[in-house]
């Protein structure tokens, strides 16, 4: 089992909402399950408790992948802009250099199609433009461009190289993050599933009380003997 795999099959926020529940009911009832399984101390609520706050402490996946989405926009926004300015010195390119394939071919024009799915090579591209803009910028600035915009090439590659660093550096520690919360919510799990297994047993004649500490199902399972998941 990879350490990424969770142990229940329900959703986090009813696994969590069981445990705080059973972290409380279990003050009461303490007696009982001491007096069945001698291995449970009066402490077994504080310690659920504090695995709750140990998950509470961790990134939600919602936090996570709202993190994410911004990195990955902060890359399409500089994507965006290099692209508007490529589009921008590709016409004086043109301009300047109308039929002289071998100098627009410096700029880019028969490589721009192989680049376009790979924010790395979108990167090495957009750097090399702005080097090959810089040395003909004369001939560009004469043909009408923006002596500017020229000057700006260089900072926006270097600020979508920026982006998708930053983006990948993510996505590394967003493996890291995730791991980490599913091994802490897996402890969760593992403290709370003894209190549903003897809860089964000591409370066998008092079904609302058994009803209390019985652990949710997932939604499609009843554990009937169809059933492909299990409670």
């Amino acid at each position: 089992m990879s350490l990424n795999d969770r142990l229940f099959k329900i959703p986090e926020a009813s696994l969590l909402e069981y445990a705080e529940v059973v972290a409380e009911m279990y003050l009461n009832d303490s007696d009982a399950f001491i007096a069945f399984d001698s291995t449970f101390t009066p402490e077994y609520g504080t310690k659920i408790k504090d695995s709750l706050a140990a998950v509470m402490a961790q990134k939600s996946d919602q936090v996570i992948i709202d993190e994410m989405a911004e990195h990955t926009q902060m890359v399409l926004d500089a994507m965006a802009d290099c692209n508007h300015s490529y589009k921008t010195i590709a016409y004086f390119v043109r301009k300047a250099f109308k039929g002289n394939t071998a100098v627009q071919n410096q700029f880019g024009f028969n490589d721009i199609s192989n680049v376009r799915d790979s924010q790395a090579k979108m990167v090495l591209f957009m750097e090399q433009h702005a080097k090959t803009s810089e040395s003909y910028q004369a001939n560009l600035v004469a043909a009408g461009c923006s002596q500017e915009l020229i000057s700006q090439l260089m900072s926006k590659a270097e600020q979508l190289k920026k982006a998708n660093i930053e983006q990948e550096i993510f996505k590394k520690k967003r493996g890291v993050i995730t791991q980490q919360r599913t091994q802490i919510l897996n402890e969760v799990y593992q403290l709370v599933k003894p209190i549903n297994d003897i809860a089964q047993i000591i409370f066998s004649d008092d079904a609302a009380r058994m009803a209390k500490y019985t652990l949710p199902k997932p939604k499609s399972s009843q554990n009937a003997p169809d059933d492909l998941i299990e409670s």
